[in-house]
């Protein structure tokens, strides 16, 4: 299995068990939960980046599914953590579930599609990526509004829309923790 598709395989399957855990756990359970674990894998990640050692292990295990870039920062599940436990604590369990969700689908949709698809650059990216992201958070956006998610559907609309620029901007912070935020802004910004 190329390293890519695994990579993609995992994010998916991380960020849904998140979303699960937000959706499910009390609130209580699941703050000391993903507060731990996000703290845990932060002070990893800092000791890994300062411990040659740690790193060449860290790297001879997991390499093939990290990017260039996180061979010497911070890996994406941490910002994936981040994002999930910011998005709780600010906007709600909800909105939390959608701007996860959105995370899970949406990103990973953008990268395959702009990747094998992408002709015409838009702020750096490829637009047919952008659009996938964005048809694919309304797609797993309003199959959890019929699933009984308490939102309505302006909510997941702007929701796919603060998504789809969060993943298309290049900013200096990583889209994982972009994506998820900026649908979360949007959706308590212009509740519906």
């Amino acid at each position: 299995m190329k390293s890519s598709l695994r990579r993609r395989l995992f994010h998916v399957s991380a960020s849904l068990s998140i979303v699960m855990a937000l959706w499910f756990l009390p609130e209580m359970p699941l703050l000391l939960s993903l507060g731990s674990v996000t703290f845990l894998f932060l002070l990893f990640e800092l000791t890994r980046l300062r411990v040659s050692g740690i790193n060449r292990w860290f790297i001879s295990h997991f390499g093939s599914m990290l990017k260039e870039e996180e061979l010497s920062g911070l890996t994406t599940s941490n910002y994936v953590l981040l994002a999930a436990l910011v998005s709780y604590i600010v906007f709600g369990r909800d909105i939390a579930v959608l701007a996860v969700s959105f995370l899970a689908i949406g990103d990973v949709a953008a990268a395959i599609v702009g990747q094998r698809m992408g002709r015409t650059r838009l702020f750096g990216k490829a637009l047919e990526g952008d659009l996938a992201c964005f048809f694919s958070c309304l797609a797993v956006g309003f199959v959890l509004y019929y699933a009984g998610l308490h939102v309505g559907s302006r909510t997941v609309i702007l929701g796919a829309v603060g998504a789809t620029i969060g993943q298309a901007i290049q900013m200096p912070v990583d889209d994982n923790l972009t994506l998820p935020l900026l649908a979360g802004v949007l959706m308590v910004a212009v509740p519906g």
